[in-house]
């Protein structure tokens, strides 16, 4: 496919808001799809810098206890898929985003309890309407096509939200469905090649996820609703390999 001028972009920032970079657009039509050209620019470096909002937003540290290798999980007997944890720093923390980067007065918190991060909060859709939390990955997710997430959730709509280097500097996220079944702990798969790619709310026709390149990972609530939210979080895998 031919790509778009990045002008494109600037077209859209103008037109549209979005939850990770502190503008808002509900938008269910998604038959409005914008081209996007990436080119060699440097993506930004700071967390903070890839979401637009101000270094004074609000942070709050994980609180989990660093680890300097990868480790391989037990793969399910069921597959072939292998799983490797991806491991906390405290030198790159959990941080929360909320509508507040844009005027909205939604609320999240992260805390940790047992070595399980949960994340709690409020939604206000007037004004605004989600809340994230987030960090920077250091390693990438090298050749893996997919993530487990073992957590527990309030059965509220949830996504996983991912950047990469190069779509990091076109403003660029793609997101899946987190989807979860019940009131307990589950293990969820999520596979890149269900990503789907949004600039300010909207989607648009961008390369490819490129995990090897992968710069930020979190978990957003954005689904329109008000009201209290609670999601624990124990661990995060990246996946590869072929379901039997």
């Amino acid at each position: 496919m031919k790509w778009l001028l990045v002008s494109s972009v600037a077209i859209l920032a103008a037109a549209c808001s979005d939850p990770d970079h502190g503008v808002f657009v509900s938008n269910s039509d998604t038959s409005d799809v914008t081209s996007v050209s990436l080119g060699n620019d440097v993506a930004p470096t700071s967390l903070a810098e890839d979401v637009s909002v101000p270094t004074t937003a609000e942070t709050a540290r994980s609180g989990w206890t660093t680890t300097t290798s990868i480790t391989v999980e037990s793969t399910d007997p069921e597959n072939t898929r292998e799983c490797r944890r991806l491991p906390e720093s405290e030198e790159r923390p959990w941080i929360v985003v909320n509508d507040g980067v844009m005027g909205g007065r939604s609320q999240g918190v992260i805390t940790t309890e047992a070595n399980q991060m949960q994340f709690t909060g409020n939604i206000i859709t007037e004004g605004g309407g989600f809340s994230s939390a987030r960090r920077l990955i250091d390693r990438g997710l090298d050749e893996s096509d997919g993530l487990q997430l073992r957590v527990h959730t309030d059965e509220r709509q949830y996504e996983v939200l991912l950047t990469d280097v190069d779509s990091q500097a076109y403003r660029i996220t793609y997101y899946a469905a987190l989807e979860t079944k019940g009131d307990s702990w589950q293990i969820v798969d999520v596979y890149f090649d269900d990503l789907e790619a949004r600039i300010f709310g909207r989607r648009v026709d961008a390369p490819p996820f490129q995990p090897q390149k992968a710069t930020t990972i979190g978990i957003i609530l954005a689904d329109g609703a008000d009201g209290e939210f609670s999601l624990e979080l124990d661990w995060i895998s990246a996946c590869s390999g072929t379901l039997s």
